[in-house]
């Protein structure tokens, strides 16, 4: 039996902040071919949003790994206005 610490984290969302700008961004798993129509697969997303509240503009992606996606929005991230 698997305990809830050890669930399998492979499509669980990442939050962190920017280093520089000091943007909170999200990287996280979806599949929008429903939402598009079949123009959008499924993959990796990144949104620059704070915990808790809804995206702050569009989503980018989709990204082939979670890393990519991630190493994206450290060259695009705009600071979040408080």
């Amino acid at each position: 039996m698997v305990g809830p610490a050890k669930h399998r984290a492979g499509h669980e969302p990442l939050f962190d902040v920017h280093p520089l700008t000091g943007a909170s961004i999200e990287v996280f798993y979806a599949d929008r071919s429903l939402e598009t129509f079949g123009r959008c697969g499924a993959g990796w997303f990144w949104c620059s949003r704070r915990r808790g509240f809804s995206a702050l503009g569009p989503t980018v992606g989709p990204f082939a790994t979670s890393y990519s996606a991630y190493r994206h929005a450290l060259t695009q991230a705009r600071p979040i206005d408080a």
